[in-house]
């Protein structure tokens, strides 16, 4: 099976780089455990900035690609739109390079979610829900690419912050650690992405599983920052590992979109009053 690799990530950031010269800016925001580098591509001259974010999990193999699609289409359609007047989107499309080298080479590994110390970085980030222990770590931030995430955050102010995941083609938006007011603006965006993706809206109930020991990183960036937050599931729920790099063209086209739908909802809806 086919699959997008690590150094592909890299070797493509070059390319985009040259290609849309002036355009695309790359920086390193830090260094997994065995000292690859975790990367941030920024494309827009607006002051309203936007994390995206994938491969936090290892095994969900797609999204970096899809990332790196979204990327590219917005920079070929840069000057045909008022879009990066206006905003900016910071892409990392690989935050767990170790965990996704091992489950994409090691063919007994293809379900491996955690980072190279066995730690799942979406449970391992300082928010409300945290519990130390299990695969969340023994402390919060403990991870060298959750802190590289975190300083990322801080370095450069945002309005939102969207994580892909893999399974399930749905939207996580609801907090059950903020008040009635931001979950009712997360859920009128959410509504819009859903709408232009064809997505669903996971229900309050769902958003945190029974027994889950919290830390995920849409919750730190809620909870922190009192900004927008999502997390977007792509593939059928369906999907086994390791997952058909072809999944990341679908999922590319219903989210090709996505940057458009969410500020303009972002927009109508005064992110600025968010906070509690």
């Amino acid at each position: 099976m086919n699959y997008y690799s690590y150094e592909n990530i890299l070797s493509d950031a070059k390319k985009l780089q040259k290609e849309y010269f002036g355009l695309i800016e790359c920086e390193t925001i830090g260094y997994s455990v065995q000292k690859r580098k975790i990367i941030m591509l920024m494309l827009g001259c607006g002051y309203k900035k936007i994390f995206l974010t994938a491969g936090i999990h290892g095994r969900e193999s797609i999204n970096p690609k899809l990332l790196m699609k979204l990327l590219e289409y917005y920079a070929g359609i840069y000057y045909e739109t008022a879009l990066f007047s206006k905003y900016s989107f910071c892409i990392i499309p690989l935050v767990n390079p170790d965990g996704y080298t091992k489950a994409l080479t090691d063919c007994t590994m293809a379900d491996y979610k955690l980072n190279y110390n066995g730690v799942d970085i979406n449970r391992n980030f300082p928010s409300v829900h945290y519990r130390s222990g299990g695969t969340g770590g023994g402390y919060a931030a403990s991870e060298p690419e959750t802190r590289a995430l975190i300083m990322a955050f801080k370095s450069h102010p945002s309005v939102m912050y969207i994580d892909f995941h893999s399974r399930g083609e749905c939207i996580y938006y609801y907090r059950k650690a903020m008040g009635d007011e931001y979950n009712k603006k997360q859920l009128a965006i959410a509504e819009k992405i859903a709408e232009s993706s064809g997505y669903v809206t996971v229900p309050p109930e769902d958003e945190i599983n029974e027994g889950d020991t919290g830390g995920n990183s849409v919750h730190y960036y809620s909870e922190t920052f009192k900004m927008p937050a999502f997390t977007i599931e792509t593939a059928p729920d369906d999907t086994l590992f390791p997952m058909d790099i072809s999944l990341a063209d679908e999922a590319f086209d219903k989210l090709k979109n996505l940057l458009y739908k969410t500020v303009s909802a972002i927009d109508k809806k005064d992110i600025y009053s968010y906070n509690q």
